[in-house]
């Protein structure tokens, strides 16, 4: 049986464009949070990720490279397409992770019609679980207007407090 990762073909509500979820073991990132900044880290987080006081955690890591992976998928596209460090995994003020995209992915978001991609992320010790939603622009935003520009979205975690991914 052949599964589709896009979900652009498929009978979705108007205003979801594409739909992503991703799953990883934190253990993957144990050697890219002791060497942060550095080495992988620097190819796959932004400055702004790798700034945070968590970015030695491999937890925090995970949980972005997760929500990255997530969001690709919702945009309809792989690695190869778009870079890790063209998405960014950043909080509202209200503590929901969200989503920033630049070049690669803001790109790839424009050709598909998505004017964001909301996300949520979900964590323990061992394994990071993120799901990514791509709207259009017509899609009513339930926080109250967070998102502040193409590709940038806010959705509902269940994040671990522990590590405030």
């Amino acid at each position: 049986m052949r599964v589709s990762q896009a979900s652009f073909d498929q009978n979705l509500p108007d205003s979801v464009i594409g739909v992503g979820v991703d799953i990883i073991r934190t253990a993957r990132f144990e050697d890219i949070a002791q060497r942060a900044p550095e080495g992988a880290a620097a190819r796959l987080f932004t400055s702004g990720e790798l700034s945070d006081r968590r970015a030695n955690n491999r937890e925090y890591l995970a949980s972005r490279f997760a929500a990255k992976e997530a969001v690709m998928k919702s945009l309809g596209s792989g690695m190869g397409d778009i870079s890790f460090a063209d998405i960014e995994v950043y909080h509202t003020d209200g503590g929901a992770p969200a989503v920033r995209l630049s070049g690669t992915a803001s790109r790839r978001a424009t050709e598909i019609g998505a004017s964001r991609v909301l996300v949520s992320v979900s964590h323990d010790r061992d394994y990071v679980c993120a799901f990514a939603v791509a709207h259009a622009p017509d899609a009513p935003q339930r926080d109250g207007g967070v998102g502040d520009g193409m590709g940038v979205g806010a959705g509902g975690g269940d994040d671990d407090d522990a590590c405030d991914s």
